[in-house]
């Protein structure tokens, strides 16, 4: 039995790709990506953090990544003590609630 080979071929556009992944689309999908994981950091943040869960900002752009190459959305914790919550101290546990924001918002 003889076989036929598909007849499919890719090219890749790289400057395509480039404009697609920095596209109004893909950065309005990053800012809403970020703006889920800021909702669910305030929403676990830990309850004597009034400053610290008032704090998450959002910000989106089409210059991320370490080439600067692509949309991005961030999530930041303005407080003055946000590492500390974040990362704990020697006498405070971490709470971690960036992390696990970002991870529960993947699923």
């Amino acid at each position: 039995m003889a076989r036929r080979s598909g007849g499919t071929r890719f090219r890749a556009s790289f400057s395509g790709i480039g404009k697609m992944i920095r596209s109004p689309q893909m950065q309005a999908a990053m800012r809403s990506r970020a703006e889920k994981v800021a909702a669910l950091a305030a929403a676990t943040a830990p309850i004597d953090s009034g400053e610290y869960k008032s704090s998450f900002k959002v910000t989106s752009g089409a210059r991320g990544g370490v080439r600067r190459d692509r949309a991005y959305g961030r999530v930041t914790n303005t407080a003055p003590h946000a590492v500390y919550v974040e990362f704990g101290t020697s006498k405070v546990p971490a709470h971690h609630t960036l992390r696990r924001a970002l991870r529960a918002a993947g699923d």
